[in-house]
């Protein structure tokens, strides 16, 4: 699974060690399961589509905890690293062998090990605009292999089958941990600063963007098969569609500006998924919402970064505001999927156009540099 997706991230001369690369690949490949899984389980458990959607929540928590805590207790080692991946292996190993409700703390465990090695990830390229790129494009082109694999698997043989493999995933990066040297160094503690006002709007914003963007994308694969009939390999292309518009805006290089237009654009894009139940509305819409979600958000980053008088803080600020909005929109997407998909994208959607609505305004009010 992991193979092209590497020799295509080869190609770019990534600068950066290759466990974190391979780790990265790994996580992104846990995470594209989520949309595919949850309408699995829902049909293997007999448990409503909207409550398997919990899942994804607490594997988001557990992410969220470790990505914010791993940094305050731990140092970027290969030993930490170790641990981490191990912990992946066991959690989602166990997440086969056992039913819906130990399911959950396994998936929360699950995220302790993918926000650990998220954590482990950036901290090596903290700083560095083109280190950073290398990163950030493994999802997008990991990303566009792996949702294909995930529904053959989950097809073929059921999501029992596809925790294994996911479990046995995390034995890849293994390879490459003797080699690592990780170079981020330990960061001072210093006084922290409150955000300005206009900086604390757009923390918001982006909470808003991910809460609403990711109420939707986790049923996207439910509202794929299940409201417009497409088969399990269908809806993979069309995840890797959205991938593969995800690599070009991930990657640009160059001022990132217009973060209202762009989130806007993507807004839009989720109503029409969850709203207008056609095949070729779901493949398009899915395509450039990966495309426009990638141009607004380091656009956004840019904005919040002109509009703050600390930005490094400000930095780590925005990653835990929209872990937070990743949190909830689960919870939220799970209740009104439950009642009707096009509310789910009216209200998803609606919740993004807000913060498409924020970033435009203070962008107009922010002197150009």
């Amino acid at each position: 699974m992991l193979q092209t997706p590497l020799r295509a991230l080869a190609t770019l001369r990534p600068n950066v060690p290759a466990v974190v690369l391979v780790a990265s690949a790994v996580s992104t490949v846990v995470f594209s399961a989520t949309p595919f899984l949850i309408p699995g389980i829902a049909d293997v458990e007999g448990v409503p589509v909207g409550r398997v959607g919990l899942i994804s929540t607490l594997q988001l928590g557990g992410f969220v905890v470790s990505s914010w805590g791993a940094g305050r207790i731990l140092r970027p080692r290969r030993r930490v690293m170790v641990i981490a991946i191990l912990l992946g292996l066991v959690a989602n190993v166990a997440s086969g062998l056992v039913g819906f409700s130990l399911l959950l703390p396994l998936r929360f465990l699950a995220g302790i090990s993918l926000g650990t090695v998220a954590w482990i990830s950036w901290s090596e390229v903290f700083g560095d605009e083109d280190r950073s790129g290398d990163v950030a494009v493994v999802g997008p082109i990991v990303g566009s292999v792996a949702a294909p694999v995930i529904a053959s698997v989950i097809d073929a043989s059921g999501p029992e089958q596809l925790f294994f493999l996911l479990g046995a995933l995390h034995l890849v990066p293994l390879l490459f941990i003797r080699t690592a040297r990780f170079a981020a160094p330990e960061r001072p503690r210093s006084e922290r600063h409150r955000p300005v006002p206009a900086a604390f709007v757009l923390l918001i914003a982006l909470g808003l963007l991910t809460l609403g963007g990711n109420s939707v994308f986790v049923f996207a694969g439910a509202i794929g098969s299940g409201d417009i009939g497409l088969s399990p390999i269908a809806v993979a292309l069309v995840f890797s569609l959205n991938s593969l518009a995800s690599i070009p805006s991930a990657r640009r290089r160059g001022p990132h500006r217009h973060a209202g237009q762009w989130v806007g654009v993507a807004a839009a894009m989720a109503v029409l998924v969850a709203s207008i139940h056609h095949p070729v509305v779901f493949t398009l819409a899915l395509g450039v919402w990966g495309f426009a979600f990638w141009m607004g958000v380091p656009a956004a980053f840019a904005l919040l970064a002109r509009n703050s008088r600390y930005p490094a803080e400000r930095a780590g600020d925005s990653q835990a505001y929209m872990a937070l909005g990743r949190v909830v929109g689960p919870l939220v997407g799970g209740a009104l999927y439950e009642v009707h998909p096009t509310m789910l994208g009216v209200v998803g959607g609606g919740i993004m156009l807000v913060a498409a609505v924020t970033f435009a305004v203070i962008d107009r009010r922010t002197p150009s540099d």
